[in-house]
């Protein structure tokens, strides 16, 4: 058994393909083929039903292949010991980060943080928190920026900062001439809304009165993983929708118009760095988080009296 037909395995469980899993390990297929096999006959079982399209792990399968993941895992962490023990900030830093997060907040520090560690090469991928979350339990990621408290007994995280919410409401729509809206006025059904599973969407709801208004209903269904695609409908039908407090910066003058604070109520979401409980890479989740948090201005960086919403 070698560290290399582990690392088949596991890719070859992420793409379900022999193919593609040998392009994701920079050999051939015929190789990487060749090494699975060893593999199952070394261990008397077999890891893949490859009569099923796409392939399948076993029953024992999926238990050697998380296995696998942890040997990786902990091998890969003896040269992140070294690189902590280095005086120059190096290495390779895999970041996820939610999809209405990472459009607003990455240009903030990004370009700064690379000029300033050059050694450290930021890999970054969005997805939904569920996503984020299971690849931070696998390892396949080193930490996540994301919307919290999420209870997961096995990561920890660091508030990098509290984000407002305001309405974003079309000129021709009997909000727009109030200063403020109540929360209780804002029905479910009236709203453009992200689709199911984002984090926002659920916290958005957590605002609104839930009471059907059919005399609110939108003239036909529109669900987008974009706040941006969100804006634009806005713009374009009457309607309104809710949007952090970054979506907000780069309106245009006549857009802020359309920007109105909730009556009575400061709503946030807070946003953190979540890592794994066993994480090794210290210096580099530090400097992360210290470059992220220099990027924001400073009323973001504490609740101040603000309603947290959750986003479950």
């Amino acid at each position: 058994m070698t560290l290399q037909q582990l690392h088949y395995i596991v890719a070859l469980d992420q793409e379900r393909n022999f193919v593609k899993a040998a392009q994701r390990c920079f050999v051939t297929q015929p190789a990487l083929t060749v090494q699975v096999q060893k593999l199952e006959e070394e261990l008397g079982v077999v890891i893949f039903d490859r009569a099923k399209k796409p392939l399948m792990p076993t029953m024992i399968g999926k238990q050697l292949i998380d296995q696998a993941r942890l040997i990786i895992r902990e091998t890969e962490k003896m040269q992140d010991i070294v690189h902590d023990h280095e005086t120059e900030i190096s290495g390779e830093l895999k970041i996820g980060v939610l999809p209405t997060i990472g459009q607003y907040l990455l240009p903030l520090f990004v370009n700064r943080f690379i000029e300033n560690y050059p050694g450290v090469y930021l890999k970054v991928e969005e997805g939904q928190t569920g996503e984020l979350v299971e690849k931070l339990k696998n390892g396949t990621l080193d930490a996540a920026i994301y919307a919290t408290p999420v209870e997961e007994k096995y990561l920890v995280g660091r508030v990098l900062y509290y984000e407002e919410m305001f309405v974003f409401v079309s000129a021709d729509h009997p909000f727009a001439r109030l200063k403020t809206i109540e929360p209780k006025s804002l029905t479910v059904d009236e709203l453009w809304l992200l689709s199911m599973g984002n984090c926002f969407r659920n916290q958005v709801v957590n605002i609104c009165n839930r009471d059907r208004n059919a005399a609110h209903d939108l003239p036909f269904t529109y669900e987008s993983d974009s706040i941006e695609s969100l804006k634009r409908i806005v713009k374009l039908q009457k309607g309104l929708t809710v949007i952090p407090e970054m979506a907000a910066w780069d309106l245009s003058d006549a857009d802020k118009k359309m920007l109105k604070p909730f009556a009575n109520l400061t709503p946030v979401r807070e946003i953190s760095l979540v890592v794994n409980r066993t994480f090794l890479k210290k210096k580099l989740i530090d400097v992360l988080h210290d470059a992220v948090i220099k990027a924001l201005p400073e009323h973001m960086r504490a609740l101040n009296g603000r309603s947290l919403i959750e986003p479950y």
